[in-house]
């Protein structure tokens, strides 16, 4: 089977490739289908899907790829393959500006603040991510969306449901070791030696509600109405709300 673990930006994909990589054996896939950043995880090209899929015996061995798949056309490719399994991960979007700016802070020397980060980057991500999520939840069988909120407060259960869609019985005790092998600690000390992540500055701490030291109530009520309407070609609420923003800083 070909297992992608396709989580959205900033939301745990890592961790969960991680947990992945814990429920089975896998084989080395072809450099000629990969990325060519792909030194930790192997992430097969989208445009290579369909070959990889047509030219590798899927039905008899195991693969692992780390994606962030979006379009609608790769993932129809992919789900039309009966060997061939889908994880996404979601979190708190409001959480997930916030690793993404210290994420460019961290790693892109990205100097203005939180304030600032949201207007330009942050709002146009929440948009992303909630087309994004939508494209794969309730896509099918072998489609799975986890949370990093659930994988945080029920680690052995979400962990079950992740194996029996790959048809393992997992317990207690497995569950459990696997939660101290993908733990944040073991993470960023089997990360450190990669110059792409930096385990510290890559797996910051992660906490759950981490938003509510950032977001006011003018970034709360616009990231709702983008959660609800998208950006729209002229949001004119937003852009008052811009402005005010900007103005008292």
């Amino acid at each position: 089977m070909l297992v992608i673990c396709n989580g959205a930006i900033k939301s745990g994909s890592t961790w969960l490739y991680n947990i992945l990589d814990s429920l089975a054996e896998y084989s080395t896939i072809d450099d000629k289908y990969l990325t060519l950043r792909n030194e930790k995880h192997p992430c097969i090209r989208p445009d290579l899907l369909s070959r990889f899929i047509e030219s590798e015996d899927v039905s008899g061995r195991n693969f692992l790829s780390k994606n962030h798949i979006s379009e609608r056309a790769h993932r129809d490719l992919v789900l039309n393959n009966e060997n061939v399994y889908i994880f996404d991960i979601e979190r708190d979007p409001r959480d997930v500006v916030v690793s993404r700016y210290f994420h460019e802070c961290f790693r892109n020397d990205y100097k203005s603040g939180f304030h600032r980060f949201y207007w330009d980057i942050g709002r146009r991500m929440v948009a992303n991510l909630s087309g994004y999520h939508a494209l794969w939840r309730d896509a099918g069988p072998r489609s799975y969306v986890s949370s990093y909120e659930l994988l945080h407060n029920d680690f052995e259960a979400e962990v079950a449901r992740i194996g029996a869609i790959l048809g393992q019985q997992i317990d207690a005790d497995q569950a459990r070791a696997i939660r101290e092998k993908t733990s944040l600690k073991r993470l960023r000390k089997d990360y450190e030696n990669e110059p792409r992540f930096e385990g510290e500055k890559f797996f910051r701490k992660g906490q759950i509600g981490d938003w509510k030291n950032h977001f006011d109530d003018v970034l709360l009520a616009d990231i709702e109405r983008v959660q609800q309407h998208g950006m729209g070609r002229f949001n004119l609420p937003a852009i008052r709300a811009k402005l005010a923003s900007l103005g008292q800083r």
